[in-house]
């Protein structure tokens, strides 16, 4: 049994890789407003005389990349309660409500059986609001949308193997494009923005909004997780999430590796 476990043992433990892969899935954002602008980065964004919108889908996390300039000589407040995403008409709020606790705590038993105990440390909440002094602009990461992609389209995906130059060279992906008026998912995005005066008093208030759809989806497997997030750095418009199998396998079976690592060790020490 020892010579057939030296012969195979390094086949063992090279299965695990055999058996686990990756499949990245990634959606591809088209705006469809008919005011918007290119910015100098090439990003799509809304403009006018006060303020500046444009957003991004290729964060890690995936949540919504969103940056808004102010071009006024006036302060600018961004109320992040009024401020929402949109998906198939569901809202996404850009505060959640949930806080961060600092602290410890402390429990005592009592001798009726109950307990009680004490907090000490802080709880932090989420800012309300953005303030955007003059001429300057703010970023923030809001609404993860990945959840509802996969569950939109991903579950469901049915799409065409072909060679397809998504990056700057051909991939093999399974591939499928919509157009505005057939697409599975629109995205809307709206942002409440107040200009203010010394006091923090409100001059205007308005609500600027911006305007996707999914315009192409495609299923990757043979790439990397480094070299698809090497790629997405320079492509806004493209948003990612990545499902991972048979690792469950491939554990198990470099246990099994590792025991039968054992049993030569074993045997040779006795012998």
């Amino acid at each position: 049994m020892t010579n057939y476990l030296k012969k195979y043992l390094p086949l063992i433990f090279l299965l695990p890789f055999l058996f686990s892969c990756t499949t990245h899935y990634i959606s591809q954002w088209q705006n469809y407003d008919e005011e918007s602008t290119v910015a100098d980065d090439g990003n799509v964004m809304i403009k006018n005389d006060t303020i500046g919108v444009s957003h991004a889908f290729n964060s890690l996390s995936g949540n919504v990349l969103v940056r808004i300039e102010n071009y006024s000589q006036t302060p600018m407040l961004i109320n992040l309660t009024k401020t929402a995403l949109t998906i198939n008409g569901k809202t996404f709020g850009y505060v959640d409500g949930k806080s961060t606790i600092r602290g410890w705590l402390d429990t005592f038993g009592s001798a009726n059986g109950g307990q009680f105990g004490s907090f000490g440390g802080e709880i932090v909440g989420k800012p309300n609001t953005l303030f955007v002094p003059p001429l300057s602009y703010v970023e923030g990461s809001f609404a993860n949308i990945q959840p509802e992609v996969r569950k939109i389209v991903g579950n469901r995906f049915v799409g065409n193997q072909t060679y397809y130059a998504l990056f700057n060279y051909p991939i093999n992906t399974n591939l499928v494009f919509y157009e505005d008026s057939k697409s599975p998912m629109k995205l809307n995005s709206f942002i409440n923005y107040s200009l203010i005066d010394s006091n923090n008093n409100p001059i205007i208030t308005k609500t600027v909004n911006q305007n996707f759809y999914l315009s192409g989806f495609f299923k990757v497997r043979n790439m990397g997780q480094k070299e698809l997030n090497q790629n997405l750095l320079t492509r806004e418009d493209l948003g990612s999430y990545s499902i991972s199998k048979g690792h469950g396998t491939g554990i198990l079976l470099v246990l099994v590796g590792i025991i039968g690592l054992g049993i030569v060790i074993g045997e040779q020490v006795e012998e």
